[in-house]
């Protein structure tokens, strides 16, 4: 039976990822030694053979096949092109792998908004198809909750409409399930809540059919303001809204009032009857919030009661923790604090996920939490951020040394916990390569073979090119919350605004790296993947340049040079229509792409406005006009560069003008003005005022040759 259903999955995986070469393909089940998933790849004959212990790690077997036998690298976006080989490549030698690590954990609540927010089906058959390819076996899974959670509301006495109204818009209901916020940009459509219940019913089944066990969400403590109104006794704390006005604050209800065990439980037994269960429960109840109280014995009993909801509903229940918050407030969760909390909660019945470990290792500081099991993540990419930026050199040596490590207690898996998926796919793809491979930590030898599935083929210049861009932007690179670029950042002739971090590298180091991409084989630059390495990496060539010629404008203001500043103006609107030039080629790339998908949503033209709206403000202010969050999830989009970046550049160049006119020093507090209402304005505009393109324009190889050649000079 076992291999009929791993069979049966697996074959579709191929089907989808090799369309006509199924056949060629002969799968078997093994018994499973010490507890560990493995594969074995060879060939016979004309047939490819993979032997897996389960239907995952048959589907890492696949991926093995696929990048170091038909050099084929699988994006984890449905609409890449995948090249087919007409002929498929014999197994010279067999081989296989056995996994390290039982636990493989993947996303994080912001990915279900900087990045899945629009996804339907065949976008998540796609991500599913590669998370299997890449071994992963256990999802964070949150989306259509509110279907759920609509129904529970009802039982105590709320309308529909009222629990539509307590959802924020589509954007912002990943921080509206963290507590974060509370009806922002709502109500909620019924269509849009049905929808995505359906979505999620189609995404657990095929997770659960290859194996995964898909993390569902759990009751946190986060309760309707109505609810308040009917219940006036409750005992709830008022959280704030991140800035979007007080009317959409969030209320957190304290574990120790009587309702809160009530509501638990009515939502597991509702999520268990509609869902099902794979004994996995996320639950947050202290993330980016202050608790009650900071008394240990206080948090023992949160821990205490919100473990006891969920174990009333599954007696298996493990209780699933980001750890996030322990290194976001470290300053308050102290040792004391985190160990009640968690020696509160059942030997091994909590999961830690150490949130930050590029960063910092939790685990170090707190005695392996306190021998409670632990996932070590890779965070990678704030906001969907956009800048070429990953530490692998860093993690290659993070990651062996606290596998080793004597006092590591129960670190049960790895995992990443990326808000968005961003430009740097290989990082998450190495991860859990590693957690099969452990030569994986040979970084040169992994990106070299990483570098021939880019060129469809064995390639050594292209080798080279990606072995350079290591000690380079791939080394120390964290990449921290608003790590942006200059073209992103608020208009300002020093400095950059908060979500800008620029990143520490010598930018004339990867500008040197560039032209060897354009030496590689002809075969290589016809590989699209190949072409979309090119693309990011001059991309960020740009960018980079943004920053001396902004600080040029700088230094000619102050000089009251009127002449170089409006050379030197022209240059800096002239290089972000050339970064949208050249993003314009990329699918994921597309402001266009995104808008297009939220639209889609919509069946009337109100209807669609409305998506749109939501889409425009995540990616923009975040919140409403002057919100502290403006530029978190900045990206460089084909389309939000000319019409959102660009002008509001060309807004300050405009003011500063005035101000060389008039011989009075730049009022930035004058200018901001100006600058919030043009960034609200913006995302009230739609898809009828400014159309952009849902496709990939131009040929990527001859723009990217011809802006090398026409900004060489200043690189």
């Amino acid at each position: 039976m076992a291999d009929s259903v791993n069979n049966t999955e697996v074959k579709g995986i191929i089907s989808r990822i090799l369309p006509g070469k199924s056949s060629y393909f002969i799968l078997k089940t093994i018994p499973v030694k010490a507890s560990r998933d493995s594969f074995y790849v060879q060939s016979q004959g004309d047939k490819i053979v993979i032997e897996g212990t389960n239907a995952l790690s048959m589907a890492k077997g696949l991926n093995y096949y696929l990048k170091t036998y038909c050099h084929i690298s699988v994006s984890w976006y449905a609409n890449d092109v995948i090249n087919v080989p007409a002929q498929l490549p014999v197994i010279d030698q067999p081989a296989g792998q056995a996994c390290r690590f039982d636990k493989r954990f993947f996303l994080n609540y912001c990915t279900f908004g900087y990045t899945t927010l629009w996804w339907q089906w065949r976008d998540w058959e796609h991500l599913i198809d590669w998370m299997a390819l890449n071994g992963i076996n256990m999802p964070l899974a949150i989306t259509g909750q509110e279907y759920i959670w609509q129904r529970v509301w009802k039982k105590f006495g709320m309308t529909d409409e009222q629990s539509r109204a307590f959802f924020t818009g589509p954007a912002h209901l990943p921080w509206q399930r963290m507590g974060n916020l509370d009806r922002w940009l709502g109500p909620l459509p019924q269509s849009f809540i049905d929808g995505q219940f359906t979505l999620q019913k189609q995404i657990l089944q095929r997770e659960r059919s290859l194996g995964m066990k898909p993390i569902l969400p759990a009751f946190a403590g986060h309760v309707p303001k109505d609810l308040v109104k009917k219940f006036p006794k409750m005992k709830v704390t008022d959280l704030g809204s991140y800035d979007t006005g007080t009317e959409n604050d969030a209320f957190f209800l304290d574990p120790m009032d009587p309702l809160f065990v009530k509501i638990q439980k009515l939502y597991l037994g509702e999520q268990e009857k509609l869902l099902g269960t794979n004994h996995y429960y996320g639950a947050d109840p202290f993330n980016e919030m202050n608790p009650p109280s900071w008394e240990p014995a206080y948090l023992a009993s949160v821990a205490k009661t919100i473990y006891s909801g969920m174990k009333a509903i599954d007696p298996n229940a493990v209780w699933v923790q980001m750890g996030w918050t322990f290194y976001y407030d470290r300053k308050h969760w102290t040792n004391p604090r985190l160990e009640a909390m968690i020696k509160a909660v059942p030997p091994n019945k909590m999961l830690l996920l150490d949130y930050f470990c590029e960063q910092t290792e939790v685990w170090r500081a707190t005695d392996a939490f306190f021998n409670a099991p632990y996932i070590w993540c890779y965070l990678g990419n704030f906001g969907g951020n956009t800048q070429l930026a990953a530490p692998l050199l860093k993690v290659a040596k993070l990651l062996p040394a606290a596998e080793k490590d004597p006092n590591h207690r129960q670190m049960d898996g790895i995992g990443t916990t990326l808000e968005g998926f961003g430009v740097n796919q290989f990082m998450f793809e190495w991860l859990f390569d590693y957690a099969w491979n452990a030569n994986a930590a040979n970084v040169n030898d992994w990106m070299k073979q990483y570098a021939d599935s880019r060129s469809g083929r064995h390639d050594v210049v292209a080798q080279s090119a990606w072995l350079k861009l290591l000690p380079v932007v791939y080394n120390a690179q964290v990449s921290g919350v608003g790590l942006g670029n200059i073209v992103q950042s608020e208009p300002m002739l020093k400095g950059h605004g908060d979500y800008s971090s620029l990143s520490n590298y010598d930018y004339s180091a990867l500008s040197n790296i560039l032209p060897s991409f354009f030496v590689a084989d002809s075969a290589s630059k016809a590989s699209p993947n190949y072409r979309r390495d090119l693309a990011l990496v001059e991309k960020q060539v740009l960018v980079n340049l943004a920053s001396a010629i902004r600080d040029s404008i700088g230094k000619a203001y102050y000089a009251k040079d009127t002449r170089s500043f409006e050379k030197f103006t022209k240059l800096f609107t002239s290089l972000c229509d050339d970064v949208d030039l050249v993003a314009s080629t990329q699918q994921d790339l597309l402001l266009g792409n995104w808008i297009g998908q939220a639209r889609a949503f919509g069946n009337t033209t109100a209807e669609k406005n409305f998506y749109e709206k939501d889409a425009r403000v995540l990616i923009t202010t975040w919140g409403g006009e002057a919100n502290v969050n403006t530029d978190y999830a900045a990206k460089d989009w084909a389309g939000l560069i000319k019409t959102y970046y660009k002008p509001r550049w060309e807004l300050f160049f405009n003011y500063l003008r005035k101000t060389l006119n008039a011989g009075t020093p730049p009022d930035m507090k004058e200018f901001d003005k100006l600058r919030v209402k043009f960034e609200w304005q913006w995302t009230d505009k739609t898809a009828a005022d400014q159309p952009f393109a849902t496709q990939p324009q131009g040929d990527v190889m001859k723009i990217c040759s011809d802006l090398y050649k026409k900004w060489a000079l200043y690189l």
